[in-house]
């Protein structure tokens, strides 16, 4: 669904008349939101359960999606980008919250379930690039509500994160479970103590060094979709080329994850987290040197993709096995606060360092910069026992 609002959401804007700056709001506003209250939103999962805050997040998607073309206009459509850009993100962290619960942090199982999410954002752009083409904008909004609707059906047929699901029963808690003291409005405002409690959980170890690897890892991600771009297009390279390269990305990384099971049984877990991140930003990193031969470029795009794949699954399962389950939801949370930070931050020192040293330069800079603080971590990694992970 995210990958869906991703594709469509630009065309929509500009075929409404909307300017490059306001294309530009329209896509970051959906960051909003979730940068604010992302650990909210995970706190009243492990409070609720996933089921109940998923169900009411994706419910929002499905109502709102076929709103966007009866509201062709700029200030309505920030508006509901900012909400819907929390809806997506709610769902996503219940459903990683979800798998954690079921698997127990079993590699095997996290890496199917992030192939799973892999076929999704490689499969997405493509549906809704075809019903964009081949039928109208209602018609794809229509079909992205549909989407959403499928997830509710799903949804509605999983348990629930409660002990009680946990304990084989149906995961819908009794009558009296689950029943907020003090008022229901009360038990969904945010609070300061469950932010402070959540951002406590960095003093676990194997939580900090895992939060800091998808810090430096999703950096990779932030350079793809800014400087990378430009870079790859000053080199002349047509944008179907461009699109080959970033697809090459995601279907490279559902098979990494597939694979992430069996090498987490040669390797230690923060060997795999601290390896995989190093390599992924020495790829992306090494781009100028590859000439603009779209081989080797391509090369490059799949190599990342199968480490990225690995990588996911790993920092799912470190992360699974080093909270109790009642913090689940905080922790994903937390680390979906962590990859905001990045996404908004890296982009604009690239941009900065690009305008500094020039385009080229600025990749060595900051792989540089990055690899020095995967080694960092890898030091401090080595400090963490095992059964840290296990």
């Amino acid at each position: 669904m995210f990958d869906a609002y991703v594709f469509i959401i630009p065309l929509w804007a500009v075929l409404i008349g909307a300017n490059a700056t306001e294309v530009g709001l329209l896509v970051g506003i959906r960051s909003l939101l979730p940068g604010l209250l992302a650990i909210h939103g995970g706190v009243l999962i492990d409070r609720y359960g996933p089921r109940r805050i998923m169900i009411a997040f994706i419910t929002v998607i499905v109502v709102m999606a076929p709103l966007y073309p009866l509201l062709p206009w700029f200030v309505p459509l920030l508006v509901m980008q900012t909400v819907i850009g929390l809806a997506l993100t709610m769902q996503w962290v219940g459903a990683q919250t979800t798998i954690a619960h079921l698997s127990k942090g079993d590699t095997t199982y996290l890496g199917r379930f992030s192939f799973a999410s892999r076929v999704g954002t490689f499969i997405a752009p493509v549906v809704f690039g075809l019903l964009w083409d081949l039928t109208s904008p209602a018609v794809c909004f229509i079909g992205v509500s549909l989407w959403a609707a499928a997830m509710l059906a799903l949804t509605l047929a999983i348990t629930d994160g409660t002990p009680e699901a946990a304990a084989g029963g149906t995961g819908r808690p009794a009558p009296t479970a689950g029943r907020p003291a003090g008022g229901l409005i009360r038990a969904l405002m945010p609070k300061l103590s469950d932010y402070r409690d959540t951002l406590a959980l960095c003093a676990i170890p194997a939580i900090a060094v895992s939060i800091a690897a998808c810090f430096l890892r999703n950096s990779t991600s932030s350079i793809q979709g800014s400087i990378y771009v430009v870079y790859l297009t000053e080199i002349g390279l047509a944008g179907t080329v461009i699109g080959v390269l970033f697809a090459a990305v995601e279907g490279a990384s559902g098979l990494g994850s597939l694979v992430a099971g069996r090498a987490s049984r040669h390797f230690s877990p923060f060997a795999m987290l601290t390896g995989s991140t190093a390599a992924a930003i020495a790829l992306i990193a090494v781009t100028p040197l590859l000439g603009g031969i779209v081989t080797f470029l391509l090369l490059a795009q799949v190599a990342r993709g199968l480490i990225q794949g690995i990588h996911q699954p790993v920092v799912f399962s470190i992360q699974a096995k080093a909270v109790p389950r009642e913090r689940q939801g905080a922790t994903v949370a937390l680390r979906v606060t962590v990859n905001r930070i990045s996404a908004i931050t890296v982009p604009v020192v690239m941009g900065i360092l690009a305008d500094t040293f020039g385009i080229s330069a600025s990749f060595f800079v900051l792989g540089g910069v990055l690899l020095a603080g995967t080694g960092v971590l890898w030091l401090f990694a080595r400090r963490i026992p095992e059964t840290a992970a296990t």
